[in-house]
């Protein structure tokens, strides 16, 4: 019986707290953000890339007013997503952040 409470006092001091938990699921997170972080930014850089160019061409090869007015149109969608890219991306990082430190847990 006393070997047994030994057991489990030994089994309750060597596990995690929830603190320990939550700071290694921080501390995770934060690995996997930077470790795709480059390959995220490329990626969008490549996709503004490609949607500009093909917004470029298709003002040049407007003839049409409406196709002009259609154009132009892309061109303020194109502004638009770069923005809510770079607002998503500079927010994503302090938003882990923020939720670490309203959990309690230092990363």
């Amino acid at each position: 019986m006393l070997f047994d409470l030994f057991k489990i006092l030994n089994k309750a001091a060597t596990t995690p707290t929830l603190n320990d938990s939550l700071n290694s699921i921080i501390t995770k997170l934060n690995e996997l953000m930077n470790s795709f972080w480059i390959y995220i930014v490329l990626g969008l850089a490549a996709i503004v890339v490609v949607w500009g160019a093909y917004v470029g061409i298709k003002i040049m090869l407007a003839n049409r007013y409406e196709e002009k007015i259609n154009s132009r149109e892309m061109v303020k969608n194109l502004i638009i997503g770069v923005v809510i890219m770079f607002v998503i991306a500079m927010g994503a990082p302090l938003l882990i952040e923020g939720l670490s430190a309203w959990a309690g847990v230092g990363a």
